[in-house]
């Protein structure tokens, strides 16, 4: 089964991939949220020239390829759109062979506990709680997670006390 197609539908925050299979099958699959936008242009620019035409299945030789063909881009967004076509390709295995990801990979479905999350620290102590009690409400979760302390390269000492009360607000 050769790849047919690569498309991806994004905003600024969300990119997800969708490989097709010469065979019909189609993949989906995900990138990191960090400018995603971007990451989708990458996908088109430093992926896809690299992917289409190939062995869907054989994604260690597509790992390989891209890595060396395209080692002069920085490496962050060629490695985010990268794994959103990995991610799509393991997708479009399994519905081919008609097994989850996690059984090709030697494991078993069971439920998983998720939770709630903004992945910020550009808010005060005070809007990340009411945001992730939004959430918690909204969708019913039982867990939050949330950023604390500062960026390392922010090159702060310390967080002018959004962490304390950020743990205290959440409690």
């Amino acid at each position: 089964m050769r790849i047919e197609k690569i498309e991806t539908f994004t905003t600024r925050r969300v990119c997800i991939v969708r490989v097709h299979g010469d065979d019909g099958v189609v993949g989906t699959g995900q990138t990191a949220p960090f400018n995603a936008d971007i990451t989708a242009a990458c996908v088109h620019r430093h992926i896809a020239p690299h992917a289409l035409g190939q062995d869907a299945l054989d994604t260690q030789s597509l790992m390989q390829r891209v890595t060396l063909s395209e080692y002069k881009f920085p490496g962050t967004y060629v490695w985010r759109a990268l794994a959103g076509v990995d991610t799509a390709l393991w997708d479009l295995r399994g519905r081919r062979e008609g097994r989850s990801v996690c059984q090709m990979l030697g494991g078993r479905a069971r439920p998983i506990r998720v939770y709630a999350s903004t992945m910020r620290r550009d808010t005060t102590a005070e809007q990340e709680v009411d945001t992730l009690r939004r959430q918690v409400e909204r969708y019913g979760f039982n867990a939050v997670k949330f950023k604390i302390g500062v960026r390392q390269a922010a090159g702060e000492a310390d967080d002018s006390g959004r962490t304390a009360a950020l743990v205290a607000g959440a409690r």
